[in-house]
């Protein structure tokens, strides 16, 4: 058996990052006996003001049955008023009525742990290790 002479480069094709990420989505759902795709909904929510300008919005992906939040904003005018409140709130009913049990997400110390926690998240991890004091939590809550 010969050896292999591979060599590693930072110049990367979108279709070599492609490649790279269907190898490993594939590793892992043969790994999972395809139960990573489940329920392989998207859910994306977009709050729009009066002109129909988004002003925020929440980016989830679903897998494993779990929800995971990816990204949360809402324009700094309408902070405070509820609404990102209302874009967890369905995107976590969408979530349960497609079979999934858990939610969970990371934020950093800067942004807004104390408002997950206030929406039933727990923290199950701190990475304190950032400069600055910054420190970023993981956050989980069973739907």
């Amino acid at each position: 058996m010969g050896t292999a002479r591979l060599s590693i480069s930072s110049e990367v094709s979108e279709e070599e990052r492609k490649r790279v990420c269907r190898g490993l989505f594939g590793y892992n759902v043969d790994r999972t006996a395809g139960l990573l795709k489940k329920p392989g909904l998207d859910i994306n929510l977009v709050l729009k003001d009066e002109n129909g300008e988004a002003v925020g919005g929440l980016f989830c992906d679903t897998f494993l049955y779990t929800l995971y939040l990816d990204v949360l904003w809402v324009d700094e005018r309408y902070r405070g008023m509820g609404y990102g409140k209302q874009l967890l709130a369905e995107a976590e009913r969408i979530a349960r009525e497609a079979g999934c049990t858990l939610a969970h997400t990371c934020t950093f110390s800067y942004q807004a742990p104390d408002f997950y926690q206030s929406q039933g998240y727990e923290v199950f991890g701190v990475l304190d290790d950032y400069p600055e004091g910054i420190k970023q939590y993981f956050l989980k809550k069973r739907l």
